[in-house]
């Protein structure tokens, strides 16, 4: 697979501290902004491929550590992997890949499913510029294509591919209810929608959300609400109430929380990691993990239309 360099060679300490120093102020002027454009695609493009936790890949995701892996970058494709086996992928399908990430996932699937075609829809300008670099690098250009747009409002057209995606990117998309209404929208007559996402557990902290969308139901609350009402089980509800004909959901967060910062506590001490950004390697440090696993879940959706 061919990869772009994740990090700044040559890069002085002073002129290090001064990228870091560039990249808080602003990542802080987007979230403070009044901009209705996506604000997560701008952050990622600030953090780049030079803040990324991977030893060789461009992977954006915590991993499935299930078998063990003892990369961060083999734990990431194999999430890919049971991404793919639970859509099972095909020669024929055409999938729909919402927040592509750099494209590993993507070449991941191609190469090893045999995917007919795959189109990234992602709100992040730079990373649809690198992959489709790397995909054309990679001699796939004719199999992957990247587009700009949103997975609420999917820039494709009606029954026009077989498989939706979204790869630990969902819980960045401004409402669940018009995500998975687009994919249905998109997806032909026994397709299929898979998600790897990241939502709350069922706790006291989240109560009142749930009466909000008890009172109003999924369309009619809040975003917020339905963001924090959402756990595992009412996940599939909303899938359900959205129109697919089948829809299931589990937890994986035991091969996903724990395992991954059991990792983080030696890979942030690896000599590359000086080069990310402390207040990134704050953010994801292994006790966060142990601290909000209790309230936080990591689920696998699969959902089908008729």
């Amino acid at each position: 697979m061919v990869t772009v360099p994740r990090h700044i060679e040559g890069e002085t300490a002073s002129a290090r501290h001064r990228r870091w120093v560039k990249e808080c102020g602003q990542v802080a002027r987007v979230l403070l902004s009044r901009s209705d454009g996506s604000k997560t695609g701008q952050i990622y493009d600030i953090i780049g491929t030079q803040n990324l936790f991977g030893e060789e890949s461009l992977f954006i995701n915590f991993g499935y550590w299930k078998n063990n892996p003892t990369t961060l970058d083999e734990a990431s494709r194999d999430l890919a992997r049971l991404v793919a086996r639970s859509a099972d992928f095909n020669t024929s399908d055409i999938v729909v890949d919402c927040g592509p990430g750099y494209g590993d996932q993507d070449m991941l699937w191609v190469n090893e499913f045999d995917i007919k075609h795959i189109t990234g829809v992602n709100v992040a300008a730079e990373q649809i510029a690198i992959s489709t670099r790397r995909v054309t690098n990679a001699g796939l250009a004719d199999r992957i294509d990247y587009i700009h747009g949103s997975a609420t409002d999917l820039p494709l057209e009606d029954e026009s591919c077989t498989k939706v995606v979204a790869l630990e990117s969902a819980f960045h998309f401004p409402s669940r209810v018009d995500f998975f209404s687009e994919a249905l929208r998109v997806l032909k007559p026994g397709g299929r929608l898979v998600t790897a996402d990241i939502v709350p557990k069922r706790t006291f902290l989240n109560k009142r959300f749930r009466r909000q969308v008890e009172r109003r139901g999924w369309r009619g609350a809040p975003p917020k609400a339905v963001r924090k009402a959402a756990d595992v089980a009412a996940y599939r509800d909303l899938l359900r109430e959205t129109g697919f004909a089948e829809a299931e959901t589990r937890s994986i967060a035991d091969d996903v929380f724990r395992p991954l910062a059991r990792f983080l506590v030696k890979r942030v001490f690896q000599p590359e990691m000086n080069y990310v950004n402390p207040a990134l390697r704050a953010f994801v440090r292994p006790d966060n993990f142990w601290i909000h696993e209790w309230h936080i879940d990591y689920i696998l959706a699969v959902a089908k239309k008729a």
